[in-house]
């Protein structure tokens, strides 16, 4: 699988593997179903019920018994099928309950800022107009912020990005930046034995 995955360089690919083990009403079975309509179908309701940011990672699915392929995974493993999988960005499933979601966020932001802004289009082209894009671009960034979907977020005019040449046909390139909110994938617990507790025995004297 993971072989497999190197021969996609798009980002927006999610290879998911393995396939999950779900009963059929109408056959009376167990049958091997695909992950990708399971994930299709959980990617719209996490869009609905929390917002695009929020990745497929860690969520439980109802109606499936188990997985096509054993996949080993351990809460504080690192060393194991899940988490080499996810290592060469391929989605696997666990049976206890991406990584994509710079990808999806750099995908909805891009659609967002297009769509609020559409109607600046063929309007003159004056540095009031930028500024009010440029302002506009970073409420709206401020706002993901503080509803949770960006970490943070900054929009601003770049002078070397807009020479008078492209100015002069009316081109003018805003840059901005964000840093998305990214998964919890891994959690290390450091242990420490230490001495310092046994200063309660000081409060008998």
């Amino acid at each position: 699988m993971k072989t497999y995955r190197k021969t996609f360089s798009q980002r927006e690919l999610m290879i998911i593997y393995p396939d999950f083990i779900a009963y059929n009403a109408q056959s009376g079975k167990n049958e091997t179903v695909p992950a990708t309509a399971y994930a299709l179908g959980l990617r719209a309701k996490l869009d609905a019920e929390q917002g695009w940011h929020k990745s497929l990672s860690n969520v439980a699915l109802d109606g499936v018994l188990g997985i096509s392929a054993d996949i080993w995974w351990s809460l504080q493993g690192k060393d194991t099928d899940a988490s080499d999988l996810n290592a060469h960005h391929v989605t696997t499933l666990i049976k206890r309950g991406g990584f994509y979601t710079r990808t999806r966020t750099a995908q909805i932001l891009a659609d967002m800022i297009a769509e609020a802004h559409f109607s600046y289009m063929d309007k003159t082209l004056t540095p009031l107009l930028v500024k009010d894009v440029v302002d506009g671009i970073n409420r709206k960034g401020m706002q993901l912020v503080t509803s949770g979907r960006l970490l943070g977020f900054s929009c601003w005019y770049d002078p070397a990005d807009n020479p008078k040449e492209t100015l002069r046909e009316g081109q003018a390139h805003i840059r901005y930046k964000y840093t998305p909110v990214p998964p919890l994938e891994s959690m290390g617990l450091i242990q420490t034995f230490t001495d310092e507790y046994f200063a309660v025995f000081n409060q008998l004297g």
